[in-house]
């Protein structure tokens, strides 16, 4: 038995919950209903009731529906005079409108309503329904009726407190919750311009640390140029002090040869004339003269590479290469000899003689020998790394440029007036003196390299004499072998072969001794 229906109302714009305790109870869409909805956005007719439901025998029964809508309960047809059971849940039609019944307990007492409804969320219901049924409602949450008897609840409390009393709490809430609001965005705007503040800052911090670290950049750079202008400025004075008794003036002289007679050319006639060219254009040379031996002096510079060996210009060695008046004389059959070549070291009162050893035919290099004895000389660095010279580097060349006479123009005071005691002593001869007296020196000059490939081109002033001499780099080692000198009216160029085609000479020459060494040692006979 049940004294009254609760109503559930869903699937339109506003749900709502109904209790009711009547004998007749009408649901549609007319005004008058008494559970009434809004037909907007739903195909359903204006102004009808679409279900009657009857108390009768304490169960609500159908007493009129409207065929056209299509209600269905629980996907099943519905017909006049069907019992309201406790769960069921009517739809009209398709348009998403449901209705939810759930009966009242006979007892009137809110609180046994509320046990009935906590019941239904707990449990089973009891009454006598098909076990299909049964078990078709257990799995349906009863959560209506808890929140159908709940709001009940609340507005019977509510109802109790005097107005006054109900308007206070509600005052002291709002402002609890104002309070809470006002804090919680005055909190809300303080972090923000806390964390604005803390990210300028750390941008301040980030600019203030790019701007050191550009700072600590541009000072180690003028650091690094002011190294470098100093090691380029005291460069020169560097490489002559530790280096220059390793570099020598070398002195030679060749004659030439007449091969059908086997002996050396002379001149044709006893003179003083040092012309081999007669004034008609003729060679006045010949091996059956009656004159002098035809000699030709050179000088040039070496540079010690290791104990005995120097390295220098094939060009130096073989000094007739390059030369048109040498080259005048071959043409008339005669063949260069070199017959003397001597090596002049600062330190050293009397020359070394020199032999030719190796010569690369493709570039300008050769490599000569001497006996050093127990002499100390500087052995020159070689920089073995082509990777280190470059362009703009500043460079140093060591030598003796324009030979005897820029030598005596340097270690003379007064110039070429205090030399003209030698007259026209040969070379050697003036050589000699200068060595006895330590008066040979190197000079140096400095300059900048504009090239580096295939040779070496740069600005250091030189002269004949100095070919052959030592290109240092500014990492103090030796980079190249000066070679030749180009002069036009605007600038000094000179020309250099790197020193890696001496490095590989001097190997190669050295890989040769130890074998040659290997071979005598293993041809002598054992005892």
């Amino acid at each position: 038995m049940t004294n009254g229906i609760v109503i559930r109302l869903a699937g339109v714009t506003q749900p709502a919950t109904r209790i009711f305790q009547q004998e007749v109870l009408t649901i549609g869409t007319a005004p008058d209903c008494d559970i009434c909805f809004s037909v907007d956005g739903h195909d359903l007719p204006h102004d009808i009731v679409i279900l009657t439901l009857r108390l009768k025998d304490g169960v609500y029964r159908i007493a009129t529906i409207d065929a056209m809508v299509g209600v269905t309960r629980d996907g099943e047809a519905v017909a006049i005079g069907d019992p309201v059971q406790d769960g069921d849940t009517f739809y009209f039609g398709a348009t998403g409108i449901r209705v939810r019944f759930f009966s009242l307990t006979e007892s009137e007492s809110l609180t046994e309503s509320l046990r009935l409804g906590t019941a239904v969320l707990q449990g089973t219901r009891q009454g006598e329904t098909s076990l299909n049924a049964m078990r078709r409602r257990r799995s349906i949450p009863r959560t209506d009726v808890a929140i159908v008897f709940v709001k009940q609840l609340l507005r019977e409390l509510v109802a109790e407190i005097p107005r006054r009393v109900l308007y206070t709490i509600i005052g002291v809430a709002a402002f609890i919750l104002l309070t809470i609001i006002y804090f919680n965005t005055l909190s809300f705007f303080e972090g923000r311009r806390n964390n604005k503040a803390i990210s300028e800052l750390k941008q301040t911090l980030g600019d203030t640390r790019s701007d050191i670290d550009h700072m600590r950049a541009e000072l180690k750079l003028a650091r690094e140029e002011s190294a470098f202008i100093r090691s380029s400025i005291s460069l020169p004075e560097k490489v002559v002090n530790n280096y220059g008794n390793g570099v020598c003036l070398i002195y030679g002289t060749y004659t030439f040869l007449d091969p059908r007679a086997g002996r050396e050319v002379r001149f044709k006639e006893s003179s003083n004339m040092d012309n081999p060219i007669g004034p008609d254009g003729t060679i006045n040379l010949s091996s059956s003269g009656n004159g002098r031996t035809y000699e030709v002096e050179f000088t040039g510079t070496g540079f010690l590479v290791d104990k005995g060996m120097i390295l220098t210009n094939r060009h130096v060695v073989q000094a007739w290469e390059g030369d048109d008046l040498a080259s005048l004389i071959k043409m008339r059959g005669f063949r260069p000899r070199l017959k003397q070549l001597l090596a002049y070291f600062p330190d050293a009162k009397k020359p070394y003689n020199l032999r030719a050893l190796e010569l690369l035919e493709d570039q300008d290099i050769a490599l000569c020998a001497f006996d050093q004895g127990d002499i100390e000389m500087p052995v020159l660095p070689l920089d073995d790394n082509a990777e280190t010279i470059a362009r703009g580097q500043a460079v140093v060349l060591i030598g003796y440029p324009a030979g005897l006479e820029g030598l005596q123009a340097r270690v003379f005071e007064g110039g070429g007036s205090s030399f003209r005691r030698y007259g026209n002593l040969p070379y050697r001869l003036q050589l000699n003196e200068l060595a006895a007296t330590s008066k040979i020196r190197p000079q140096s000059t400095q300059g900048h390299i504009s090239d580096v490939t295939p040779q070496l081109v740069y600005d250091a002033r030189t002269d004949e004499g100095g070919s052959g001499g030592p290109v240092f780099g500014a990492n103090g080692k030796v980079i190249g072998v000066n070679q030749a000198i180009f002069l036009n009216s605007q600038a000094t160029t000179n020309f250099g072969v790197p020193i890696r085609y001496g490095i590989e000479l001097l190997k190669k020459y050295q890989q040769q001794t130890v074998q040659n060494a290997v071979s005598t040692s293993s041809e002598q006979p054992k005892s």
